[in-house]
């Protein structure tokens, strides 16, 4: 498809989205009386306007703090937003291994990719977290824990704000619908360690949606041109205050890589079939679709994590794992340096010194992604959540 504007429209980028997601299997799409989120990824060229679906995401799940899988083999997040950057990444890989819109510079020993390529975002609910909430002039209602039965203008999120200690936790309200603060997904039971949509969209908009990995491998991270979404209850000002406007006057500098401030669409007119209503229930699959060859199996149906139908004597196997967990995407990593002795001489490391190596020790290859994280992390995230060390220790399983 060839759209001749400079930046695609919002009902182009809809449109595409919603028959891609048409197109793809029955199974574990929602049934008639369920609910779910999509988030899709368009490439668009400005050099040959064309333009097409590169990555769906569709959930609203995520798992508590109890069930994180040291293995990498389990996701952490499903939600949509999520789940669409995560095959949005595994899309990558596989250009980087075709070499389609990125190419070998023998000079900078990375990759680069086409000056002429961009990335738009759509997203069928306003993501969940500080993006929900309608600032209100009255410091009092500001602060007021509202309730979804409540009649009200603003927009209630059920993320959670983070607290730092015993003595908070006991006397703060985790509820409070406080505009600018970060926050931990929604969700009931054992909370989770997950940073709400905001939060990350916030943090992308910074470093880029590329990732640890592929940021060791590529020249410039890879920015969102626009963010689009078509729903009822996205707030403009609640959006922008949520992904750039809350840290303003907040100094950060660094070489690599810069605060965007990316347009921000807003549709209620393009409705998602599967959208959000009071009487329906979420869908319990999350689903992921990315542009690949069909013997690589681009549709997957996520279940608590794994990947559908899996028995239960694999399911704590690499089997179990979805191609956009970490543990398949840091096979991808692997394949991708193995490939390109370029690659090993960039790292300083022998081929065989990746056979051991950890998901960690990869991540720390990406030295200025990592120098940049910690400083925006002092600045703007402090109170992002931590999870424990050992769930990023896993190595390549050697049948792999």
């Amino acid at each position: 498809m060839c759209d001749n504007s400079e930046i695609p429209s919002i009902e182009n980028i809809a449109k595409l989205c919603y028959d891609k997601f048409k197109s793809l299997p029955k199974t574990g799409k929602p049934t008639s009386n369920q609910w779910t989120v999509l988030a899709g990824i368009v490439e668009f060229n400005r050099l040959t306007k064309c333009i097409q679906v590169v990555s769906l995401g569709l959930g609203t799940k995520c798992i508590g703090h109890s069930k994180l899988c040291s293995d990498g083999f389990v996701l952490n997040d499903s939600h949509a937003e999520v789940l669409v950057r995560r095959a949005f990444q595994r899309y990558l890989y596989h250009e980087l291994k075709q070499e389609g819109i990125f190419k070998w510079n023998n000079s900078r020993n990375c990759y680069d990719i086409d000056k002429h390529v961009e990335f738009h975002f759509l997203s069928t609910q306003t993501p969940c977290g500080d993006a929900c909430i309608v600032d209100e002039e009255e410091p009092e209602k500001r602060a007021k824990r509202l309730r979804l039965d409540e009649e009200s203008d603003m927009v209630f999120t059920g993320a959670k704000l983070i607290t730092n200690s015993k003595a908070e936790l006991a006397s703060a309200d985790p509820m409070q619908q406080t505009p600018g603060a970060l926050r931990t997904k929604p969700g009931r039971g054992v909370r989770t360690l997950s940073m709400s949509c905001s939060d990350k969209l916030s943090r992308w908009n910074v470093l880029g949606v590329q990732g640890a990995l592929l940021d060791s491998v590529i020249s410039k991270p890879i920015y969102i041109s626009s963010l689009n979404f078509c729903c009822a209850d996205a707030h403009r000002e609640s959006l922008e205050r949520a992904i750039y406007n809350r840290w303003e006057g907040r100094t950060f500098k660094h070489p690599k890589f810069q605060p965007q401030k990316p347009p921000i669409r807003i549709d209620a007119s393009l409705t998602f079939e599967y959208a959000q209503r009071v009487d329906w229930q979420p869908a319990p699959s999350g689903l992921v679709w990315c542009l690949l060859p069909e013997d690589l199996r681009p549709y997957e149906i996520s279940v608590n994590g794994k990947r559908q139908g899996v028995t239960k004597k694999k399911m704590n196997s690499p089997l179990a794992a979805l191609g956009v967990s970490k543990y398949k995407l840091f096979l991808s990593f692997l394949d991708l340096v193995r490939s390109n002795a370029g690659l090993s001489e960039k790292f300083q490391k022998n081929i065989s010194d990746f056979d051991q190596i950890t998901y960690a020790a990869c991540k720390d290859l990406a030295a200025d992604y990592q120098s940049a994280w910690l400083q925006i992390k002092n600045k703007y995230f402090i109170e992002w959540t931590k999870k424990p060390c050992d769930l990023l220790n896993f190595t390549k399983r050697p049948d792999e």
